[in-house]
Formats: C-alpha cells, structure tokens, sequence
C-alpha cells in the first residue's frame, strides 16, 4: 500500500551505477559522501530527493538542494530537478524562485549558503549540501540544523575535499559515528572515468591537484597530518596476515564513568585484528573487562602494554597479579630516540605512522574501524626549537574541538611491544601471507 499523501510509484529515468546503488543502500539521517570530480553525486543527491519528496508521509513535505551560492545551485541541480521531476503527474516548475512543486503538497528548492538567512523560519525535512567543502562554516550549525529539528529531517553532505576544513571535520565525525554514513570514492576505486582521461588529468593538473580533485584527498595540501586518512584506507584492502608474528594488546584507560572511554587494540604484525572501547567507574572494572578481552582472543596476546599514567597504573598492577603479560608504558617519559622525539609518546606515534608508510599494513573490518581510522588521522606534529618531534597532544585536541583519541591511543601502546623472544616485531622481517595492494 502506498503511503498517505504520497505521488504513485513513477519512474523518473534515474538509473545509478552501482556506487550510487551503494549508496542509497546505505544512506542514513546524516550521510557524508567525498566523491571524486564526476562520480554523478549531483544527479545521486537530485534524485534522492526526489524519491523522499514523493513517498513522503508528511504534509507539506519541504526539501532543499543548498550550494555554496544560490548561482551555483541553479547551475548545478535545477536542470536536474526539472528532469527527475518531470515525469511525476501534476508536478509544477516555478522558475522564479527554482523549485519544484509535487501534488502531494511537497517541495524541492534550490538555496545558497551564501545567503543562509533565506532558510530561517522554515522546517526542512530533508537537505543536500552540495560542494560542502566550500560552504560558510556557519551556515549549517547555526541554520540549516536547526530548520532540520523540528521534522527530524535528514541532511546528505557531498563534496571533493580541501584540505582538512570543516568537511574534513565532518567527515571525521560521521566516520566516528555509527549512526551516520560515511563514504569515500576516489576514481581509482570506481574505474567510472576513461583511463585516457584520467591520465590526461594528470598530465594537465598537479599532484596535489590530481590527488584532491580525482583521489579524494584530504591530506594534499596539509603537510603537518601525522598520519594521512588516506594512508590508512588504503590498509582496509590489503589482504595480508602475519602468522608468525607476536599477538599484542594496546590498552588505554580512560579516568571514569562519565568522562573518556577505555579502549582496547588488538594487532598482530602489521595486521590490526580488532578494537573495543567501554566505559566503566573504577579501576577494577576496567581491568576485568580488559581481561575478558584478552581471553576471548583465538591467540591470546603475547603482551598487554597499558598506559601506566593515571588510572593505567592500577590497571596494569592488577592485571599483572592475574598472571596477564603487561608491560606498562609511561608515555611521558624520555624517548628511547631522546635525540629525534620529545617524549615517549611522540615516538610512539611516530612508529604508527611508520606502521601505515610501510603499505604492508592491513585494517580487517571490525565495528570500530571508521571510527580508529578517524582518530588516527587526526593529530598533527610539529618540530620543536631543539629539533625535536612533538605530536599534539589530547589537550590541544580538546582545545580545537577534537574528541580524545582513546582508540588511537590504545593502537599507539602497541607500537611499544619489548622484543623478549626470538620473535620480531619487524615488518621487513615478516613474511606476510596474501597479496598487499
């Protein structure tokens, strides 16, 4: 049975390619899609809105397609919406204020950001924001949101990045997210654009062009990222294993119930086998719920390093006494490098990075991934008068908005592994099975 109010079922000629069918498989209330320069994002989004304009159940149903300028949503989505809509019986174009009117009372109107003001006062129950990247940050928190609260709409986020902006952010955030969408698609995972021309581009446009226009590159034009995003996902398709290699446990701890979670890395070689984060009030269930971790491994790990700061010493201690092989590891002090790194923990992420440079690493998919990967392409490093390498701490994380990377963290104490066996940590020394990409 059709919905209430709502237009019969018409095909409007939309067919998409299997991405978009991924896609709109996947979308959820908040989505953020970073496509690479002609993916067919606009006529995906278009159609997208089409479809919830015209199934919708609610009266009235007000839908927006927003660009960076009011000039370059005409431009972009208006032939587009008159194309979709088309088809749908009693649909009326207004050409003078650019939008589309169905039958069932529903709406589709095209908006610029330049000009958020336009959009106070209205409810919105679903919107696009096209090219996001080049939006006036304000726009969406202190207009667009809001317009989304009163019906629960839902807002799509499409754009190619520049740099790490507040579509960057963003992305950060959908991807730490499970109740939002977070997709990217560089051309060289689509083969949606001719070889012939992806190399003409090439040869026309600068690597960093290239990279951020085609690739889907955040980290072209940021050269003080400790660890690119981009280096990372491309860890999530490299079938690699590390038989012989020791299983080891980072383990971070948070400092209570209510403030930054615990969380728990499990790798082996240059494999990341798994990750958990929980939150629990005192020292003694953290530890048992680390200890659960560990048992329930097919391999229990050789060694369990814990932050021994804080709350991690009594950690450590206890799970020590329960015969686990801690190592405890003081990230404040001096670095076994004390002439490159400022501190144990510069030089510990500094081996992180190294970790993903040496592009024989392998992320298995596990719930937590998006969520590890975001956290581990946010700091950034800096050298120091004395030449040293400082990575940003949790602090100066906090002061720019960015939420503690307790996961990060937890992978990061595993790059401390102490060598007690005639086993190496070495990934040059392994011998990995299945073919890195």
């Amino acid at each position: 049975m059709r919905p209430e109010n709502s237009v019969e079922c018409v095909s409007t000629g939309y067919v998409p390619h299997r991405f978009q069918r991924e896609i709109h498989a996947n979308l959820k209330r908040f989505s953020v899609l970073v496509c690479h320069r002609r993916f067919g994002k606009t006529v995906l989004c278009v159609n997208s809105l089409v479809d919830a304009a015209s199934r919708g159940k609610r009266e009235n149903g007000r839908f927006a397609y927003i660009a960076p300028t009011y000039t370059q949503a005409k431009r972009v989505a208006w032939d587009y919406i008159r194309k979709y809509c088309s088809p749908l019986p009693g649909v009326k174009f207004n050409e003078v204020e650019l939008r589309a009117d169905l039958p069932n009372g529903a709406r589709i109107s095209l908006h610029g950001a330049d000009n958020p003001d336009s959009l106070r006062g209205l409810y919105l129950d679903g919107a696009v924001l096209d090219e996001y990247a080049d939006f006036r940050p304000e726009a969406y928190p202190t207009v667009i949101r809001p317009a989304l609260s009163d019906r629960k709409g839902f807002a799509i986020f499409i754009g190619t990045p520049r740099g790490h902006n507040h579509f960057f952010d963003l992305y950060q955030t959908a991807l730490r997210n499970p109740e939002w969408y977070a997709a990217c698609f560089p051309s060289s995972k689509t083969d949606l654009i001719p070889f012939e021309e992806l190399s003409s581009a090439k040869d026309q446009l600068t690597d960093a062009q290239y990279a951020q226009e085609y690739e889907c590159s955040f980290d072209s034009s940021s050269d003080d990222v400790l660890i690119p995003l981009g280096l990372i996902q491309e860890a999530f398709d490299r079938d690699v294993h590390y038989p012989e290699a020791p299983v080891v446990m980072g383990a971070d701890v948070g400092m209570s119930l209510g403030g930054d979670p615990s969380a728990v890395v499990i790798r082996q070689g240059g494999e990341v086998l798994g990750a958990e984060e929980f939150r629990f009030a005192d020292t003694m269930q953290i530890a048992g719920r680390m200890r659960e971790i560990y048992d329930s491994q097919a391999t229990r790990p050789d060694q369990v390093l814990v932050d021994s700061i804080g709350w991690g010493a009594g950690v450590a201690h206890t799970l020590s006494g329960w015969g686990l092989p801690v190592v405890p590891v003081n990230v404040a002090e001096t670095a076994a490098s004390s002439e490159r790194f400022n501190r144990r923990r510069d030089e510990l992420w500094w081996k992180a990075r190294e970790f993903f440079s040496e592009k024989q690493s392998s992320l298995r998919v596990f719930p937590l991934r998006n969520k590890l990967t975001a956290e581990l392409s946010t700091p950034i490093y800096a050298y120091l008068p004395s030449g040293k390498i400082k990575v940003e701490g949790k602090d100066e994380m906090k002061r720019r908005g960015v939420s503690s990377p307790n996961l990060a963290d937890a992978f990061v104490l595993s790059m401390g592994w102490v060598r007690k066996t005639s086993k190496t940590i070495s990934l040059a020394s392994l011998r990995p099975t299945g073919t890195p990409t």
